[in-house]
C-alpha cells in the first residue's frame, strides 16, 4: 500500500514492489515462530533443562564422589529374597525401605502396598537391579527367569504376533496357542478387529490402557517365567477383569511380586508388605 504511489509515480519498478512483498513476508514469517510456536519452545526449553540437570549429575557420580558411598550387592540365586537392605533415595538423602528382609515363596505372590511416593515402584526396581542406592543384599534370578509388567507396557513396532511374544519375538508359536492366551485374558476378538496377527499397527494409540495391560499378561502367560514383578499391571483394569488375570497367574505357579493400591489386589496374595514411610514397614499375611 505504502509503495502503490510510488509505483504508479514511475519512481519504482513493479519486481521492486513484488520483492519487498517477498522480503516482507519471510521477515513476518520468522519473527512469529516465537509466538506460534511458544508452547513446542517451552517443552524444549524444559526438556533440555532435565537433560542439563541429568548431565551434571552423571558428572558427578564420574568424579567418584558417589563411590565411598554404600551399595545394595546384587547376586544371582535361584530364588528371590532381600536381606538387611535399607533403600536410599539417589542422593543418599533419605531412606525410603531401612533393613527389609524378605523372601518370595516360590508360586506364591507378594503385595506391596503404601502411599504414593513412599518407595513402592523403587523397590521392584531395586530387585531388578536398577537402583542400588543403599546397603544390604538382594538374591534374584537370572534376569532371563523374570518379566517385568509395568503400568504401561511397552508397544514394540510390529505386528500383533510380535507384541505378544515380546520380549523374544522370535520364537515359533502356533497359531492356536496365541488365541487361546489372547482368550484368556478377554481380547479373543482383537486378530479380527486388527486384520490378524501379522498386522503392524500403531499399538499404543490404538489399544486402550487397559488392553495393553490384558495384552501384557498375555505375554507373561505365553512367556511363563518363573518370576514376575508386576507393578500397577492392572490399574487401568475393572474389578473382574483383574480377578481374571491374576487367577490365570495363580494358575501358572508363576511366583510374583505386585505393586497395587486396590484392597481387591490382597485376595490373590499370600502376604503383603506395607510400607509406612521414613523407612519403616510391616509384613503380614494377606
Amino acid at each position: 500500500v505504502v509503495m502503490a504511489p510510488m509505483y504508479f509515480a514511475g519512481q519504482i519498478k513493479f519486481g521492486v514492489v513484488t520483492q519487498a512483498e517477498g522480503a516482507f513476508v519471510q521477515v513476518l514469517s520468522a519473527l512469529s515462530v516465537v509466538v506460534t510456536q511458544f508452547e513446542q519452545l517451552s517443552q524444549f526449553v524444559a526438556g533440555i533443562s532435565r537433560l542439563e540437570t541429568f548431565s551434571a549429575a552423571l558428572e558427578t557420580e564420574g568424579k567418584g564422589t558417589a563411590e565411598a558411598r554404600p551399595r545394595i550387592a546384587s547376586q544371582e540365586e535361584p530364588r528371590l529374597a532381600l536381606e538387611h537392605v535399607t533403600l536410599m533415595t539417589p542422593d543418599y538423602r533419605q531412606a525410603l525401605v531401612r533393613d527389609l528382609s524378605f523372601e518370595a515363596a516360590a508360586g506364591r505372590g507378594l503385595l506391596i502396598v503404601g502411599p504414593s511416593g513412599v518407595g513402592k515402584s523403587s523397590l521392584l526396581r531395586a530387585v531388578a537391579g536398577l537402583w542400588n542406592a543403599g546397603e544390604g543384599r538382594i538374591a534374584r534370578p537370572p534376569l532371563s527367569a523374570m518379566l517385568f509388567l509395568p503400568q504401561r507396557p511397552y508397544m514394540v513396532l510390529g505386528s500383533l504376533r510380535e507384541q505378544l511374544l515380546y520380549p523374544r519375538v522370535g520364537r515359533e508359536v502356533d497359531e492356536g496357542e496365541l488365541r487361546a492366551v489372547l482368550q484368556r485374558v478377554n481380547l479373543a476378538d482383537l486378530p479380527e478387529r486388527v486384520g490378524g496377527f501379522d498386522a503392524e499397527l500403531d499399538w499404543g494409540q490404538l489399544l486402550s490402557l487397559g488392553e495393553q495391560q490384558r495384552l501384557a499378561f498375555a505375554r507373561l502367560l505365553l512367556a511363563n517365567p518363573s518370576y514376575a514383578i508386576l507393578d500397577e499391571a492392572t490399574s487401568a483394569l475393572d474389578v473382574a477383569n483383574e480377578a481374571l488375570l491374576y487367577g490365570e497367574l495363580q494358575q501358572a505357579r508363576t511366583t510374583y511380586l505386585s505393586v497395587g493400591h486396590r484392597p481387591s489386589l490382597a485376595n490373590f496374595h499370600d502376604r503383603v508388605l506395607e510400607l509406612r514411610g521414613e523407612g519403616s514397614w510391616r509384613l503380614r499375611a494377606a
